[in-house]
């Protein structure tokens, strides 16, 4: 399967279609495409292959995700993907670290089926008008190694700003929110696996900026000026929190940049995160409610403390 965009001729808006599908119909007006139409349309950027050259995996060379449906570990790395849509994470990594240690000799090829697996799953999600749930850091942390430099934290990080750089995953005002959550949910992921909260702090950053280009695509898509106030409520939630955590760290790198080399480095040596869950539960907690700005601002400030003693 292949998803294609194309420019609808009814009504002129951008719509994807299945390449697989035998009939495609125009998500917005309920146009029929003609074959003349279909002849137009061209595949979405390959947000796989966008993540790979982004955590710089693959150079200028067009990448082709390798097809390992022929290895006899490749059901098992299926069952690792179906235990992570259906929001089991531990079991997921659980079930992955116990591939790798039976298959020592294909490891590499088995991190690197699950990585175009997870893009691919992320990329289905989207386009099925859902956003990505988290769960990703479980899994990320027993990917050591894919291409030569990257670790467990660009798992996430390409994932991240591969998604963010593809615009044509937003065919209606809905799908800003989306993805705007999807990012969100990547972001909360990010640190249990980036030991550097510099790099937490640009992400953060980055976040902000996506956001509000999610908000100015909405803008063009919504005819509905309630959905549109939805869609934009809901990703400045989203900015709320992002704010919160981004200001808290802004605050500990006062400590200077030594010493956050040293905290760097102590939490690779212990090979644990200090951060991590706590603030997908201070996030949690702040969008659902049960805590407002100034409560969840504490909880970071706490959170980040543990970090820096």
């Amino acid at each position: 399967m292949a998803i294609l965009t194309l420019t609808c001729p009814g009504c002129g808006k951008s719509t994807l279609i299945d390449n697989e599908d035998e009939q495609s119909f125009c998500m917005h007006c309920g146009n029929r495409f003609e074959d003349l139409a279909l002849e137009n349309a061209v595949p979405l950027e390959p947000v796989v292959e966008q993540a790979l050259r982004l955590c710089g995996a693959i150079g200028d060379e067009p990448y082709e995700p390798a097809d390992f449906s022929g290895e006899p570990w490749y059901p098992q790395v299926q069952e690792v993907e179906t235990m992570l849509i259906e929001g089991d994470p531990e079991g997921a990594a659980d079930r992955l670290a116990g591939i790798l240690d039976a298959n020592p000799d294909a490891s590499s090829d088995i991190e690197r089926c699950m990585h175009d697996m997870v893009a691919g799953w992320l990329v289905d999600c989207i386009a099925e008008g859902d956003s990505y749930s988290g769960g990703l850091a479980d899994i990320a942390r027993l990917i050591e190694e894919y291409g030569e430099d990257s670790g467990p934290n660009m798992l996430i990080a390409s994932l991240f700003y591969a998604i963010a750089q593809t615009p044509e995953l937003v065919r209606v005002g809905e799908d800003a929110a989306v993805v705007a959550e999807t990012l969100f949910n990547l972001l909360l992921d990010y640190p249990e696996v980036e030991p550097d909260i510099r790099m937490q702090l640009e992400m953060c950053t980055d976040f902000m900026h996506v956001s509000g280009l999610l908000v100015d695509q909405a803008d063009g898509l919504c005819e509905d000026d309630d959905e549109m106030d939805e869609v934009r409520d809901w990703i400045y939630a989203l900015q709320d929190f992002v704010r919160i955590f981004g200001d808290g760290i802004f605050d500990a790198c006062e400590v200077g940049e030594e010493r956050l080399d040293q905290l760097t480095q102590q939490w690779l040596d212990s090979d644990i995160s200090t951060i991590g869950a706590n603030i997908r539960d201070i996030a949690d907690a702040y969008m659902d409610g049960d805590i407002d700005a100034d409560g969840a601002k504490a909880k970071v400030k706490e959170c980040l403390d543990l970090y820096l003693n």
